[in-house]
């Protein structure tokens, strides 16, 4: 990651995760720590880290916790969701969501087409489904 990836990334830290991340333990009624692997985005898909994948991700848990079912299987089940950025080139045939041992993993595109990354609905159908 050089220089200027650095100072993006800790721009989307500064002026946007906390704020996500604190909507997102509400929803829960939790801490569901968001881990991004920020040394696989570059300076593209860095600027989408808030819309794209932060935004989608929360809005998928607001609709899976909307009732007490939702809300207690993301808790008994999810400890964790960990964020990748892939080549967008492959990223249609390559992106995925899995959910092992409490970890949801979102691996997706999130600078190039939308074919490479999930809508919030899709996020939230893959945890329904994996819970």
């Amino acid at each position: 990651m050089g220089l200027q990836e650095k100072k993006a990334a800790q721009s989307i830290k500064d002026q946007y995760f906390n704020d996500y991340q604190t909507e997102l333990n509400q929803i829960v009624g939790k801490e569901l720590p968001i881990e991004i692997n920020w040394n696989s985005f570059d300076l593209n898909s860095i600027k989408f880290i808030p819309s794209v994948c932060l935004q989608r991700t929360v809005d998928a848990f607001k609709e899976v916790c909307a009732d007490n079912f939702g809300k207690e299987a993301v808790q008994e089940g999810i400890n964790k969701i960990a964020v990748n950025n892939i080549d967008e080139s492959t990223a249609a045939d390559n992106k995925s969501i899995t959910l092992e041992a409490g970890v949801l993993t979102i691996n997706a595109a999130y600078g190039g087409h939308h074919s490479g990354f999930f809508t919030d609905t899709t996020i939230k159908e893959h945890i329904e489904n994996k819970l």
